[in-house]
């Protein structure tokens, strides 16, 4: 049992569902079956992804926490609250221009910790490893094999990173889109309903942040393989993290969106000055953006703080 849920029992049901999984998840399922019939035990990863599909048809609780709409999950983020993606300008006119939203590789990340393990996280990873993967590998053994494993969720895991919060925040402006930046505010609803139609799964997760004295749990919940949690440092970022996996290797993936459903308004930098208000929103309304277009009404103070915020 892992979460109130018996993996055995689920995986069956996946099983007998296949019709309903993506071509990944097909994939999977029938790994983890054959795994399991000879006798082997997934390993942590293996065993939380099969605890966080879903059966299809299957009606989830509405206590579980979870939240699913085509190919996206949401766990444990509020449907309604209120979120934010702050970006140059450019960017912003990328997503209208290609009706796509970027998910970056952890690998571009400026914090290089991005789904790394650490020490004694890695250890207990190591020893997680089935012995199917060992088998006929004795010259690379199993640190390498980890080594591998990591490298390529780094390349492999790809995310697109909101804060979460009723409304805009300076230090946010300052950190991610100073010098005449723009935010677009939406919710987690809007973000997960936006991404549905894609063939690609998605995870929507708020990140889960570990004080200095928390330190073994938050080893545990690296040797766990999440990509969802981070140092006490960063909480003032409250971010929700979006995950796609097995996409463009290194590159990240522009995952087509519905704009309506994404967008609830663009607000334009509190740095702009307000004679360029109506240029910017004239570009913005070329791209058939007809939402609102308002300014951000805070008031701007010197010097962006350091920060690895995507």
């Amino acid at each position: 049992m892992t979460n109130g849920v018996d993996v055995f029992a689920k995986l069956n049901k996946l099983k007998k569902n296949l019709d309903g999984l993506t071509e990944d998840d097909k994939t999977f399922v029938s790994e983890m079956v054959k795994l399991h019939e000879s006798g082997q035990v997934p390993n942590i990863p293996q065993i939380l992804r099969v605890v966080e599909m879903r059966v299809p048809g299957e009606e989830i609780a509405q206590d579980s926490g979870v939240w699913t709409k085509g190919s996206v999950s949401v766990v444990y983020a509020p449907l309604r609250e209120v979120i934010w993606r702050y970006m140059p300008l450019e960017q912003l006119f990328a997503l209208l221009w290609k009706k796509a939203l970027h998910f970056s590789p952890l690998s571009t990340m400026a914090d290089t910790t991005e789904g790394q393990l650490p020490p004694r996280a890695w250890e207990e990873t190591k020893k997680q490893l089935p012995q199917s993967y060992l088998e006929g590998r004795e010259a690379i053994g199993a640190d390498t094999l980890t080594a591998i494993m990591v490298a390529q969720r780094r390349t492999d895991a790809c995310i697109s990173c909101w804060f979460m919060n009723e409304s805009d925040s300076l230090e946010m402006w300052q950190q991610y889109a100073p010098n005449n930046g723009v935010a677009i505010q939406s919710t987690v609803q809007g973000l997960a309903s936006s991404l549905s139609e894609s063939d690609t799964p998605i995870r929507i997760i708020p990140v889960n942040y570990f004080a200095p004295d928390e330190e073994e749990q938050y080893i545990s919940e690296a040797s766990y393989g999440s990509l969802f949690i981070k140092h006490g440092q960063y909480r003032h970022e409250r971010e929700l993290r979006a995950v796609a996996y097995r996409t463009n290797p290194g590159c990240g993936v522009d995952i087509p969106v519905n704009l309506e459903a994404l967008i609830g308004r663009i607000v334009l930098s509190p740095e702009l000055r307000d004679w360029a208000v109506p240029v910017v929103t004239e570009t913005i309304r070329r791209f058939n953006f007809g939402g609102p277009v308002v300014k951000a009404t805070l008031s701007v103070s010197n010097g962006p703080p350091e920060s690895n915020f995507y």
